[in-house]
């Protein structure tokens, strides 16, 4: 299995990672996510701004809940059943379980940060673009998830992967094109006790950019893993 480095936790320097995603393709994006991607920019327009990003976020919750919730109900068919509980099965259903709480909790809070944000600079979020709509986009993006997670866990995982791809260049073209984020200082109630303390909101966004690229990392070796 590949041996990928995650970011979380570490002090890095973070406009050098910044060009590092940057020098770096995204990932293939299947039709479900092409389809996506240009209905928010239809939606939401093509450039990038905090009130996108937020809706960015709400939807990168969803696969990880989908990934818990779909495991859970194996264990459950699984112990259901007559038959002798394969242990691979459990502990694969256990890991994604794990995946799935601790990925979702980092994006909640990404999806927090962002709200926070918008509240602070009296950005107006109106109900149409960011009550009904994510909602209708969430629920379509958890059950095809669930159908690709019951069918082929790969197919959910590789699908991910190419999302979180997306989200990290999506952030760290945003830090790019605003230089000024990088003068401004940033604060937030969600600091310390839930999300790293950074000096400005050009950090903030290069390192939300970080978990992004960490995600796809996870669900890439989650692919292999599978393959094994």
């Amino acid at each position: 299995m590949s041996q990928n480095i995650y970011t979380m936790g570490k002090e890095l320097d973070l406009k050098a990672e910044q060009e590092k995603t940057l020098a770096t393709p995204k990932l293939s994006a299947n039709a479900i996510l092409r389809m996506m991607f240009l209905s928010m920019d239809i939606l939401y327009g093509k450039g990038r701004t905090l009130p996108k990003v937020l809706v960015l976020e709400i939807l990168a919750r969803y696969p990880y809940w989908a990934w818990e919730n779909g495991a859970y109900k194996k264990l459950s068919r699984l112990y259901c059943g007559t038959r002798a509980v394969p242990e691979k099965s459990v502990r694969d259903a256990l890991r994604h379980i794990d995946m799935g709480r601790e990925a979702q909790d980092n994006e909640q809070w990404h999806m927090l940060l962002w709200a926070d944000m918008c509240q602070q600079k009296n950005i107006r979020l109106g109900w149409f673009k960011h009550f009904l709509l994510p909602r209708k986009m969430t629920f379509v993006y958890y059950y095809l998830t669930r159908i690709m997670y019951r069918l082929n866990p790969r197919w959910s995982f590789k699908m991910n992967a190419a999302f979180e791809s997306h989200a990290e260049h999506e952030y760290m073209r945003f830090a790019q094109e605003h230089p000024e984020f990088d003068d401004e200082p940033v604060e937030s109630i969600w600091f310390d006790e839930f999300y790293p303390r950074q000096k400005t909101l050009g950090d903030l966004i290069r390192r939300v950019g970080l978990d992004e690229r960490d995600h796809m990392n996870h669900s890439l070796a989650e692919v292999e893993r599978l393959c094994e």
